[in-house]
């Protein structure tokens, strides 16, 4: 649905993701930033960052105890992420346009094509980019690879 400027009452464009879809992204960003940070801090344990870091956040335990808070609500997310997606698509029956086709190569290449200068436009591409699908793949692979 269209939001109105309450400037001029008219739309002003489409809200692209829903409530669920928006809390979902900003979840998974704030719990995979999370994971990232007291990850690295204990990969890097001696590193001088790291122990500022550690001692910042009330000592090793308190870091730990955080990445796992971070982890299971980052696999809490994923399962409702999944849940969501199959009720979308079998339920609703909406077009899975997250799924990576034919077209997306065919646009990566005149993407590089134009980012080379060889093309004489950029290609014009569905509601999402070979980029946009590449990046979501790449978060779903690397959020499920604990397993």
């Amino acid at each position: 649905m269209a939001k109105k400027s309450p400037a001029t009452g008219r739309a002003r464009g489409y809200a692209r993701f829903g409530l669920t879809d928006r809390l979902q992204h900003v979840i998974m960003l704030l719990s995979f930033t999370t994971l990232a940070v007291t990850g690295l801090v204990q990969k890097f344990a001696l590193s001088p960052i790291s122990v500022s870091i550690v001692r910042l956040w009330g000592g090793i335990e308190n870091v730990r105890a955080t990445h796992h808070v971070a982890a299971t609500i980052l696999m809490l997310v994923a399962i409702f992420h999944v849940v969501s997606i199959g009720y979308k698509a079998f339920v609703m029956r909406t077009r899975m346009t997250m799924l990576p086709g034919l077209q997306d190569i065919k646009d990566a290449w005149k993407a590089l094509s134009f980012n080379l200068g060889l093309g004489k436009a950029r290609p014009q591409m569905g509601r999402y980019s070979f980029e946009e699908k590449a990046e979501y793949w790449a978060l779903v692979w690397g959020s499920w690879s604990w397993a």
